[in-house]
């Protein structure tokens, strides 16, 4: 989710982020105007919404991994890993704190972005290995297939200090297999043949996924939020 160097932008990837931003949006304006009362969209036990919300986030994995091959896959520089790991820490710790603030009982614990931090710091041991990668999310999607990759570590190990559910829960297992899959796509860049349209506003919109992804549910709950307020009186 996080940008690289303009000199070496991949047109095709800033299309797919944006596009699953754009998807992302949508998917909580409605979760907004759901929790307001404007609408009773079922979100999470309804066929349709659950797939929209799978793809949304089988495009940002995929992302991920294109993106490590993309920035480390010729030369691999510490210190612009280390960089790129601390600013995705610091936003996932944005999400977890702000998400207690306004969810107590919800908050985000290990959300998508905790997921892209972790399974960055694992998968960047695999970006020169493409069918390795691949290989391992075969063995992942078996497994979930099997039902054995849902771990949920943290719930266990931390089961009296985190909320039973929460808002945004992304186990490591099994959605990393997505991110092992877009180290595949990052040498055997099929992807470039789906999203080569060019659509300048999505691909910016692409450029900036991670500054967008932190804000626009502030801007979309608190612009409802407000609505309701004003109508209501």
């Amino acid at each position: 989710m996080i940008s690289i160097n303009k000199s070496s932008r991949d047109q095709a990837l800033d299309l797919m982020r944006g596009i699953a931003i754009i998807m992302m949006i949508m998917f909580h304006l409605i979760y907004d105007l759901n929790e307001f009362g404007y609408t009773n969209i079922p979100l999470s036990n309804f066929w349709l919404t659950s797939y929209w919300r799978y793809l949304i986030v089988f495009l940002f994995l995929n992302a991920v991994g294109i993106s490590l091959v993309i920035a480390y896959g010729k030369s691999f520089n510490l210190n612009k890993f280390i960089k790129r790991l601390a600013l995705l820490g610091l936003a996932a710790l944005l999400v977890s704190v702000g998400t207690y603030i306004m969810f107590p009982d919800a908050w985000v614990y290990f959300g998508i972005l905790h997921l892209i931090w972790t399974g960055t710091l694992i998968a960047i041991f695999f970006i020169q290995l493409p069918k390795i990668s691949l290989f391992i999310a075969a063995l992942i999607f078996l497994f979930g297939y099997l039902n054995l990759t849902d771990l949920s570590l943290l719930r266990i190990l931390l089961s009296n200090y985190l909320p039973l559910s929460s808002v945004d829960f992304y186990p490591l297992f099994p959605w990393i297999a997505f991110i092992f899959t877009g180290i595949y796509l990052g040498h055997n860049p099929i992807y470039k043949k789906i999203f080569f349209v060019k659509l300048p506003l999505l691909q910016l919109i692409g450029q900036h996924s991670l500054i967008i992804y932190l804000l626009h549910q502030v801007i979309l709950f608190a612009f409802v939020g407000a609505i309701y307020s004003l109508f209501s009186q």
